[in-house]
């Protein structure tokens, strides 16, 4: 006997002719939070009963309204820097009575907003989510359907959505005047190839910094595919060190450091004698390494903290629409991987 077609929260938002979001929000008891109409909200708990879409998740969620459940999305849950993240949202969450379900969308579209339906499917009271490139349509959606929502480690500066990030243009302002206090001048930057605004704001501090030194002339930004990292990189570093002559690197994100390191090891390149080499948040793989790796530190504990506190504040207090904005600060530690040229 073939089995019965499970039925989706797409196929009762299709049968109504309304978005999943909606469909998701009614379903979750959550319809005059949203300020979804009467008469909607009746049309669409009509459709999904008849169509016995778990019949049983709807009456508990019409009767509680809340289930204490906070979705996370992050890019890579096996990257160090989010499970630490994912690790102290947890913990924060407990402490405040939630739980948190979390998902990895890869820097994909599509598995970001099929992650996006599943988590709102399961009734979620909010969402913390690292966004990917091209997401900010769905993100703008999330927030016109006042879906409790906190963007986290990046942001899109045109939308009034809240977020907990670092000071991106401090991080590379305070690597780059570093450098130059050591007596470097040619100093490079290599990043992803991405229009979030993370990035672009890391590459503005470096330029921005660079000219007001009187260094423009040796401004060099490198970026590698995300996808390609590994073979990218081998050919970025081979430019910048053997026909660019660059005397200092900064490595945008902990990955990139990683797979910069490994492919300066390759090269044999000697670490600060033939280049000093800045990462970006302290790494294990940094220990292989005879010189200690110069970083940046990101404070992780408050970066998480804060937007834990900041989706609850929204979950409680869904009238309010106010932009919540947290910008926590870098720390740049030094290393022998950035020693003074002149000692050299």
């Amino acid at each position: 006997m073939a089995k019965e077609k499970r039925v989706s929260l797409k196929d009762v938002a299709n049968s109504v002719g309304v978005s999943t979001t909606l469909v998701s929000i009614v379903l979750n008891g959550k319809a005059k939070q949203y300020r979804i109409g009467e008469e909607m909200s009746q049309k669409v708990i009509a459709a999904a009963m008849e169509m016995n879409y778990s019949p049983n998740l709807i009456a508990r969620n019409l009767r509680g309204g809340k289930t204490q459940l906070i979705g996370l999305i992050v890019t890579d849950i096996s990257n160090p820097f989010y499970s630490a993240i994912a690790r102290i949202v947890e913990n924060r969450a407990i402490e405040l009575g939630y739980t948190v379900v979390f998902s990895s969308s890869d820097e994909d579209l599509k598995i970001t907003k099929k992650l996006i339906d599943v988590l709102l499917s399961k009734g979620v009271d909010g969402l913390i989510i690292v966004p990917c490139d091209g997401s900010e349509g769905i993100i703008k959606e999330l927030h016109d359907s006042n879906t409790p929502l906190v963007l986290i480690d990046r942001n899109f500066p045109d939308l009034d959505v809240s977020f907990s990030c670092l000071n991106n243009f401090k991080a590379t302002e305070l690597t780059t005047k570093h450098l130059i206090e050591q007596g470097y001048e040619n100093i490079a930057l290599v990043g992803y190839k991405t229009e979030m605004n993370h990035i672009i704001d890391r590459i503005r501090g470096y330029e921005e910094t660079m000219n007001n030194a009187g260094l423009g002339k040796y401004i060099q930004v490198k970026k590698v595919n995300l996808l390609n990292t590994k073979v990218e990189m081998s050919n970025v570093l081979d430019v910048l060190i053997n026909k660019k002559k660059v005397e200092a690197v900064i490595f945008l994100t902990n990955m990139l450091a990683v797979s910069g390191l490994y492919c300066l090891k390759e090269m044999n390149v000697k670490i600060p004698d033939d280049i000093a080499v800045v990462g970006f948040n302290r790494n294990d793989v940094f220990n292989l390494f005879s010189s200690p790796i110069t970083y940046i530190k990101q404070p992780l504990e408050l970066i998480g903290t804060q937007a834990v506190n900041i989706l609850i504040d929204k979950i409680n207090h869904s009238e309010l629409e106010i932009k919540s904005m947290s910008f926590s600060e870098p720390q740049l530690i030094i290393g022998a991987s950035t020693v003074k040229k002149t000692n050299i």
